[in-house]
């Protein structure tokens, strides 16, 4: 790992211990546009679908493959934006990924047959999957290290607030203007890719990473005018530049290959949470006795509780870290699984509800995007997050076919709140055993931490050795 010289060393100390200043919430509301719209734009499919049937006359197996396609392109998308921005650097993939999934929008609304539409969704997929691996690490990288985990998790709140907010404007434009008026809703994101490209600032620790001092230096000013003196700071903090830019060997390489495995572990299990439960809740719900609309609306009550919870982890994880946050949210999310089966009764079952997906989806689900936003060095960062949200795909993928077989069973709808119990031990599990805690350091600190062999692990093999010795 190499290290910064003392301008550099200065330059992160400004960004990381300036104040929050209006430049910095410019910057972060216009992120925050793309992210929302990203999530708006993932759950159009469930409210356009009944009118994309009765146009194209499509069956069940045609309209399954429809919201698949979605998934697919994310995952791709996913995995592969983080290398091309580890890369190529953050903000023009960021605005591009923005325009790709804003602008497909407008094919998906035109769509004069079946096919047509499916393209247009999983190009559109791939947008939005890149969107996601490049936001996150952009926006850990310039707001200051005590705001970092509240903001990332915001950000995750807004992504989360996209499903009641498509439910709202789908009951306001559908009925008169028919289900390709959402399509057309989903091309404002092109404005904010042009906004993106033309206002953003290129990150500051990847232009270090590039040797581009003097455009580092003016972002940093312009980020932190009058609120840092030049010289202050401690000692210079290490560079978190990595050997290879957007290496995916890198993140199963020494010390990362354990965390990036529990990441992977627990994307795929808050994927599975939470594309498993968008997808099949309603169906359970209704098999509780309660009607069709009613259970739409509850759903989106059920939800739209995450988006409190992503709220609320922006506050626990600086109180109690990020590995504190992770596994007992996730464990309490899978106990009110198994309460939420057993209990009878709208009310009960609303709330049990709402309580399993606040700390599920909500408090663990954006707190992992926290973690894995700032666990990886500059170089592999974006990286990093795109493969963590490829795996969240994959659960996506995996949950909604996985339930779908079992309910064929015949089976108690018992089962249904069982798998996503054990779904969530496992996450809990996972983030207990192999969680490194990252509250209140910066990200080089956390990169030099890595670079460290783990002396746990050396005394284990000085101990066997010495044993062996003997």
């Amino acid at each position: 790992m190499a290290r910064t010289s003392g301008t550099d060393g200065q330059l992160l100390h400004r960004l990381d211990h300036s104040p929050f200043t209006r430049t910095h919430t410019r910057f972060y509301l216009t992120a925050l546009a793309g992210h929302f719209f990203d999530g708006f734009t993932i759950n159009l499919t469930g409210f356009v679908l009944p009118g994309v049937i009765a146009a194209f006359a499509l069956t069940s197996g045609e309209a399954g493959v429809l919201s698949s396609a979605l998934f697919a392109g994310m995952l791709v998308g996913a995995a592969m934006a983080g290398i091309v921005s580890d890369r190529l650097g953050r903000r023009y993939p960021l605005a591009l990924s923005i325009l790709i999934f804003g602008g497909f929008s407008l094919l998906a609304a035109a769509a004069w047959n079946y096919p047509v539409l499916v393209a247009a969704r999983t190009v559109q997929g791939i947008g939005l999957g890149a969107e996601i691996a490049i936001v996150l690490p952009y926006i850990a990288e310039f707001v200051p290290t005590r705001r970092r985990g509240p903001l990332v998790t915001l950000a995750t709140a807004a992504w989360l607030i996209g499903l009641p907010v498509a439910s709202a404007v789908a009951i306001g434009i559908v009925p008169a203007l028919g289900w390709r008026s959402m399509f057309f809703v989903g091309t404002i994101p092109v404005l904010i890719a042009l906004l993106v490209a033309l206002t953003l600032p290129e990150s500051v620790r990847y232009l270090l990473r590039r040797g581009k001092r003097e455009q580092a230096t003016e972002i940093v000013e312009l980020l932190t005018r009058g609120s840092v003196a030049p010289g202050s700071g401690q000692a210079d903090p290490p560079a978190a530049h990595g050997n290879a830019a957007g290496s995916v060997r890198d993140l199963l390489r020494g010390r990362y290959s354990r965390y990036t495995i529990a990441i992977w572990v627990m994307e795929v299990c808050a994927g599975a949470f939470l594309y498993g439960l968008s997808t099949w809740l309603p169906t359970v719900l209704k098999s509780h006795g309660i009607g069709l609309l009613s259970s739409f609306a509850y759903t989106g009550i059920i939800t739209a509780a995450g988006v409190a919870g992503a709220v609320v982890a922006g506050q626990l994880v600086n109180r109690l870290g990020r590995r504190w946050a992770l596994a007992p949210a996730f464990l309490l999310s899978g106990l009110l699984c198994l309460l939420w089966g057993a209990v009878s009764g709208t009310s009960a079952v609303v709330l049990t509800g709402a309580l399993a997906t606040f700390f599920g989806s909500g408090v663990a689900g954006s707190t992992l995007f926290v973690y894995a936003s700032e666990l990886y060095p500059t170089a592999n960062r974006a990286t990093g997050l795109g493969w963590a949200a490829a795996w969240q795909k994959v659960g996506g993928l995996l949950m909604p076919v996985t339930v779908g077989f079992v309910l064929s069973w015949h089976a108690s709808s018992y089962v249904f709140f069982l798998l996503f119990a054990v779904i969530s031990a496992i996450a809990a599990t996972a983030g207990l055993i192999a969680t490194l805690e990252t509250r209140g350091k910066s990200v080089e600190e956390i990169a030099t931490e890595m670079s460290t062999p783990d002396s746990n692990a050396e005394n284990l093999v000085r101990t066997t050795v010495e044993l062996g010795n003997e």
